[in-house]
């Protein structure tokens, strides 16, 4: 099984975090977007995983290669931003044959069965789709099934809540090449959506040619495509118990700061009088005096003082002071409100 990670996004709703670093390497309940979902889907990468990159991306490579190095991976530059099925078109020359692929948007944490694609798909379904039902689903595309249980329509930002099974952006196809033909489809007929190349299209063509598709449930499915997002995702993430420092309350007990759990901690963080935690996130090399700071995230060589802060997400090397909010400070920034 092959496996295709979109990660060529410009991250625009996560700016000023963004322009120096890649949504995928956001810093998150111990870890990265894409280590988490990396370490989430490790049943299914066994074999090939491509990396389909584009502002940054670079960073993204280097990353990867150093915290996963046992992946055998390539990666697919994606310079023009035409859509996620031009991105996925671009890895054509690993869909040429009849082996299967994962397909999966790398902008979320997705827990979920990975290991069950074939057993849901049985002996007829040509592709299986992870999918979520949340009350609202507009923002979102979402599945239309028929009483077998096959989906019959994709519709991408519905106008109404009638349909409330949204797709969660991690598919199965039994076969690369089925799927290959029909992003040839869309690409050679010029079937666009706000001028873009949308993978909601392909599957239309797919389902144009009697493609049977089942869907799969997920466990959970944390967006990380806004700071409110990523900061929601963090508290999600450490309550589930993934990236929780397991001895932070006795460290804090002896280096006289106070822990609320559930939190993570680097161990070369600098902390001092200070309360931490519920869903905090502490990075390396941050610094630390006189604050309390809660449902935050503190990135690498940040340093605060003097504050109490809520829902805040501080970049790297930034320096805050003196302050009760709740803030998003981009990397290397400074902010002295004392």
């Amino acid at each position: 099984m092959k496996v295709i990670i979109l990660l060529a996004g410009y991250g625009t709703r996560m700016r000023p975090h963004t322009w120096s670093r890649p949504k995928a390497l956001m810093k998150v309940a111990g870890n990265t977007v894409i280590g988490h979902l990396l370490d989430e889907m490790q049943d299914v990468l066994t074999e090939e995983v491509i990396f389909v990159v584009g502002y940054r991306g670079e960073q993204i490579r280097e990353w990867i290669d150093h915290h996963y190095p046992h992946l055998k991976t390539h990666y697919v530059f994606q310079e023009t931003a035409l859509g996620q099925a031009h991105a996925v078109y671009l890895c054509r020359s690993f869909l040429e044959d009849e082996s299967d692929v994962v397909v999966a948007f790398g902008d979320g944490v997705v827990r979920a069965n990975y290991a069950d694609f074939a057993a849901t798909a049985g002996d007829d379904a040509d592709a299986v789709f992870t999918t979520k039902t949340i009350d609202d689903p507009r923002p979102f595309g979402v599945t239309v099934k028929d009483e077998a249980g096959y989906v019959t329509q994709f519709i991408e930002k519905p106008d109404t809540t009638d349909n409330k099974e949204c797709a969660v952006g991690i598919n199965w196809f039994r076969s690369s090449r089925y799927l290959l033909t029909a992003l040839e489809t869309i690409i050679k007929e010029n079937r666009q959506t706000k001028g873009e190349f949308y993978m909601a299209d392909a599957y239309e063509v797919m389902l144009e040619n009697n493609a049977k598709i089942r869907t799969m449930p997920v466990e959970y499915w944390l967006d990380a495509g806004k700071p409110g997002h990523i900061l929601d995702s963090n508290r999600q993430l450490l309550g589930h118990g993934t990236g929780v420092t397991p001895n932070a309350l006795e460290r804090g007990y002896g280096e006289a700061f106070t822990v609320i759990p559930p939190v993570f901690i680097h161990e070369s963080a600098d902390i001092e009088a200070s309360v931490i935690g519920p869903y905090t996130h502490i990075d390396a090399n941050v610094t630390i005096r006189g604050s309390v700071i809660r449902n935050s995230i503190i990135d690498p060589g940040a340093s605060v003082e003097d504050c109490v802060l809520d829902q805040a997400l501080i970049g790297e090397q930034a320096t805050v002071k003196g302050h009760s909010a709740g803030m998003f400070v981009g990397d290397k920034s400074t902010i002295d409100l004392a």
